[in-house]
């Protein structure tokens, strides 16, 4: 059968459909149990067309991820603020850190850490990289005011990665204080990002 073309809009669209319809499978199911065909039967797309996209399942989560944050900024950091209208304070910085781990907003809670390991040796998108990740937490703290003038931007990467995998790792911790072991996490960010 012969690969079928799209136009690029109609390919766009299709693309979206599936990452939109990604987000509430893996919320029910995890990263496991989410299948190409609940992906696709979701999207209401033949399962066939997933791998004009991507290749494998993993392929597909990490541009989930990215999809997600893309929908995340807008509920958390205002237009004005996106266009250098404002800046943000400290209050700010802590409701955006508390939605990477948000169950309702963010992919990361409804992930394991064994999906974590899928992602780095099946993809490239979760490799360490400096400089994407500097230019990424740079670009964060280019919307706060008040930043420290010594931040450093790979300490704010592997906090905020170790905030993630704190959530992904929550049935192995103590549930009493697992709000409290966030908030902690979230705090030293904080500490390490604002002048005092």
């Amino acid at each position: 059968m012969p690969k079928r073309i799209f136009a690029d809009t109609e390919r766009e669209q299709l693309r979206l459909t599936m990452l939109e319809a990604g987000f509430p499978l893996i919320k029910e199911y995890g990263m496991t149990h989410t299948t190409i065909s609940k992906i696709t039967d979701a999207a209401g797309i033949a399962k066939g067309t997933f791998y004009h996209f991507w290749k494998n399942k993993e392929e597909y989560i990490a541009d989930l991820i990215m999809y997600r944050r893309i929908v995340m900024i807008p509920q958390l950091i205002d237009r004005d603020v996106m266009e250098g209208k404002r800046k943000l304070g400290r209050e700010d910085a802590r409701a955006y850190f508390k939605a990477l781990v948000d169950e309702e907003i963010s992919i990361y809670p409804h992930m394991t850490l064994e999906d974590e390991g899928h992602l780095i040796h099946r993809t490239d998108a979760f490799n360490p990289d400096a400089e994407k990740e500097g230019a990424i937490t740079s670009g964060l703290l280019q919307h706060l005011d008040g930043v420290r003038a010594d931040v450093d931007l790979l300490l704010i990467a592997n906090m905020s990665k170790i905030l993630v995998i704190t959530s992904q790792a929550r049935e192995e911790l103590h549930e009493a204080v697992y709000e409290k072991t966030i908030n902690t996490i979230i705090e030293s960010i904080l500490d390490q990002i604002f002048e005092e």
